[in-house]
């Protein structure tokens, strides 16, 4: 592995400005996960970040939704001295290839092992990218995202069903399986020694609480756990990464967010507006997201938080 001051200079000379990245200093981030609001395009990503040593966020793009809205997807990288482990990846080929040369950047090691914590395509449809360039590398995940990549050419074949280990060099590991959330085959990893807590989907920042196979009540008990871990860093799926102390509040603001929606949701149900499908859900048009309304993807992810939560309340989600 190279000196940290080769890695340090790397990131700043290639990578993300922190500066540029947070705004005007001392001011209040937006409230919303679209780049535009913090004044970037394509052209800025990707585009990464160190949080401790051998740690690093990687921010590439999810495709934009039919607003136009582009928002980031986040990986964690960890270099170890005994090879490299990411969690989660990137949404397409090209965006895995480019995270792969990006990582080249910071180290010789071998990419070992790839955690999916979330098993939606924003975030494994570039894994062959791993398997065409590290043959022998290892995909974690837990068994229900097992059971939905069953016809992926790269599922997981190590699965963590509550809690699994990791220790490679000097950095410990422990990926987590804290409850069902947006996916319902969420995991999260969580690094010991630096306290950094990364949530993959089931911390949505500033992104409207997204549901299309998510576990609506579950996934606020899911953060709850996720917030009595009291981690120093909590690093999202997608959304902007800024301070320690900001990203605990907005983790909290997550919950609120996510609380407020599947009220909202509930009240449209009682009142009998009907949401037969995520395309078919009149009961949109009467709500009131009040101040999420503006978060980043509202507009095509609000029927479908109406649909999974009257699926939830009418006994009809799935088992798995």
């Amino acid at each position: 592995m190279r000196l940290a001051s080769l890695l340090a200079s790397a990131l700043s000379g290639a990578l993300l400005l922190l500066s540029a990245a947070r705004g005007v200093e001392g001011a209040e981030p937006p409230h919303s996960a679209d780049i535009s609001k913090r004044n970037l395009t394509a052209k800025d990503f990707p585009r990464w970040q160190q949080l401790a040593t051998g740690v690093y966020a990687y921010e590439g793009l999810h495709s934009p939704d039919k607003q136009g809205v582009i928002v980031n997807t986040v990986s964690l990288i960890v270099i170890t001295g005994d090879g490299v482990v990411v969690v989660d990846g990137q949404g397409d080929v090209p965006q895995t290839r480019a995270m792969i040369e990006n990582i080249r950047k910071l180290t010789d090691e071998p990419i070992k092992y790839v955690v999916i914590a979330s098993d939606h395509g924003d975030h494994v449809g570039g894994n062959a990218a791993f398997k065409q360039t590290f043959p022998n590398v290892v995909f974690i995940g837990s068994p229900a995202s097992r059971q939905r990549l069953a016809q992926d050419p790269n599922p997981p074949t190590m699965l963590v069903a509550e809690q699994r280990s990791l220790r490679l060099g000097a950095i410990q590991i422990e990926i987590l399986n804290l409850g069902r959330a947006h996916t319902g085959g969420d995991l999260v990893a969580w690094l010991p020694e630096s306290n950094i807590l990364f949530l993959g989907e089931v911390f949505l920042r500033d992104v409207f609480p997204a549901m299309r196979s998510a576990y609506p009540s579950e996934w606020l008990e899911t953060l709850r756990k996720a917030a009595t871990m009291n981690a120093s860093y909590y690093i999202p799926g997608h959304g902007f990464i800024d301070e320690p102390a900001v990203m605990r509040r907005e983790l909290s603001e997550a919950r609120l967010a996510l609380a407020s929606v599947i009220d909202e949701a509930e009240r449209l149900h009682k009142a009998g507006y009907k949401c037969e499908s995520a395309a078919n859900c009149p009961a949109a048009e009467h709500a009131d997201w009040g101040q999420y309304a503006g978060w980043a993807l509202a507009s095509s992810q609000a029927p479908l938080a109406i649909w999974r939560v009257y699926q939830e309340l009418d006994g009809r989600l799935p088992e798995s």
